[in-house]
């Protein structure tokens, strides 16, 4: 495989602010939602945020595997691993916007306020009309 079309996807994830999250809820099922992604540079690791009282991270302290997508017009990243629901200071600093006083108001202090970290274990690409998969290490 060539290592253009995981640069075009590590592009494409520095452009993209929104990504799909799904996860297995408390009934066994998967659950897709949108969220905002928040200092991604590459495919192998996507960070997003969410209060730490969401279904979302309820689901994710039961079950940590989880899928994201990714697209923009035909292009589409499917990703498959883990998340980490991060609490440290220094994680909610690093990806903290201005624009999340709105959903948490103590500011990036809250301690609501919690990033998800996911790691990528293997992906599926379709980028200008190349396909790859694979698996990161």
């Amino acid at each position: 495989m060539s290592s253009k079309i995981l640069d075009k996807a590590n592009e494409l994830i520095k452009k993209a602010a929104t990504a799909h999250l799904g996860v297995i809820d408390e009934g066994g099922y998967p659950v897709v939602m949108a969220m905002s992604m928040t200092n991604t540079e590459s495919i192998g690791d996507i960070y997003m945020t969410t209060t730490l009282d969401s279904n979302k991270a309820k689901c994710l302290k039961r079950d940590n595997k989880a899928s994201v997508c990714i697209s923009n017009a035909s292009d589409n990243i499917t990703l498959v691993g883990v998340i980490e629901i991060c609490t440290d200071q220094d994680t909610k600093s690093k990806c903290w916007q201005n624009w999340f006083c709105d959903v948490y108001p103590g500011g990036e202090t809250d301690p609501n306020y919690c990033v998800l970290k996911f790691t990528t274990k293997r992906y599926k690409l379709f980028i200008s009309y190349e396909e790859a998969e694979g698996q990161c290490e």
